[in-house]
């Protein structure tokens, strides 16, 4: 089994919508894809096998996750070959891996998107001074070790020596590319759920440059270089 985690806003949804468009049009097996996700305050699961309204235009976060939830989905995931989604922990079988995207990068995307949804109203400026530091590591600790949160030393520690395999979203293509291969799948090349407006001017980021991010994201910033040492 493969097994993609999903840090948001670092092309977990365009690995998504590919992978179930993959499964729709024949290329894997009914019920070969699952993905878990969080919304509105819980857990939800989306098989497309159990989707009959299932429509490869819409976007699967945008419109399709919606529609779905409170679905009812086949429990039993032993056809599953590839999981997928930002509920999905350590305790999987297979092999994990996720992508990590340049932080400061992917703080602006994030930003982006929750201004655009109407879930911020604040500032660029006001909302980076209110995350948390080092929310990368944060996340994967908490969401795919599931351990309470610790120092970011020790977080970075057993992130570093768990069986996760972090790539750089600058690989993310070719990775993919790679992964069609083992799964005898034509690569696809369309995206989803990407971010394209910006609500962030360049005077606001001149006041927040990356080498400042990067003195209070120092974790982050580590485990993402290290990510872009990794060729293979």
């Amino acid at each position: 089994m493969l097994v993609f985690h999903h840090i948001p806003k670092c092309a977990g949804s365009t690995l998504q919508k590919r992978m179930v468009l993959h499964e729709h049009s024949g290329e894997l097996p009914r019920g070969a894809t699952l993905i878990r996700y969080d919304a509105q305050g819980r857990e939800w699961e989306y098989k497309v096998a159990d989707d009959a309204n299932y429509d490869p235009q819409e976007s699967l976060h945008h419109q399709t996750f919606p529609r779905h939830r409170g679905t009812p989905v086949d429990q039993d995931h032993t056809a599953v070959q590839v999981v997928m989604g930002h509920a999905v922990d350590h305790t999987w079988p297979g092999q994990h891996i996720t992508w990590i995207r340049n932080p400061y990068e992917r703080d602006i995307s994030h930003y982006n998107y929750d201004y655009a949804l109407g879930r911020i109203n604040r500032t660029w400026s006001e909302w980076h001074d209110q995350m948390p530091p080092n929310w990368i590591i944060i996340w994967l600790y908490t969401r795919w070790l599931g351990r309470p949160e610790t120092t970011p030393g020790k977080m970075f520690d057993a992130i570093v020596e768990s069986k996760l395999i972090i790539r750089s979203m600058d690989t993310f293509e070719s990775d993919y590319q790679n992964v069609c291969e083992k799964l005898n799948l034509t690569p696809l090349t369309v995206r989803d759920n990407v971010q394209t407006e910006s609500h962030i001017t360049e005077s606001d980021l001149e006041q927040y440059t990356p080498e400042q991010h990067e003195d209070v994201n120092w974790y982050d910033w580590q485990l993402y270089r290290r990510s872009l040492d990794v060729q293979s």
